[in-house]
């Protein structure tokens, strides 16, 4: 690990779930979307993560694999937090760099998650130049960014 990447789970005042993504003791992003979490990770290029609760830390691998699940699963505290983290070892998964021709968003959650790093953690930015109505993107997506604020 180059970096100790930490992700921790909380609830808004709606209940919703945030992924807050941490880079030592130094807090990076917090959105209500697990793609932007695993992009996040992903153009950081780090290969492993720890998922931290309330009861415990533990380390896991960046991409998720589908036999630490259920390790995973013992550390959460809701179905809500389930599903984020379902969604997020998906996400896991995907190549943010080169999506599939299919997949029109993961290209918009890595300059997303790209725009809201600090410039030292990016390893893997977007190839080209930012397509054509990105800034109207980000300001939609924005209302689901927790951390940081613009």
């Amino acid at each position: 690990m180059k970096n100790k990447i930490v992700l921790t789970l909380y609830e808004n005042s709606r209940g919703a779930v945030i992924g807050d993504l941490y880079v030592g003791e130094t807090r990076v992003l917090a959105t209500t979307h697990p793609a932007t979490i695993a992009a996040a990770i992903f153009a950081m290029d780090e290969n492993s993560f720890v998922f931290k609760s309330g009861r415990v830390e533990m380390e896991f691998a960046f991409p998720m694999k589908t036999e630490d699940l259920p390790e995973l699963e013992s550390l959460l505290d809701n179905q809500d937090e389930g599903n984020f983290m379902s969604g997020f070892a998906t996400f896991s998964q995907f190549d943010f760099l080169h999506p599939l021709p299919w997949d029109t968003q993961a290209d918009i959650h890595h300059r997303v998650a790209v725009h809201h790093l600090g410039k030292q953690l990016v390893r893997i930015a977007p190839l080209s130049p930012p397509p054509k109505g990105f800034k109207k993107e980000l300001r939609n997506r924005n209302k689901y960014i927790y951390f940081p604020w613009e």
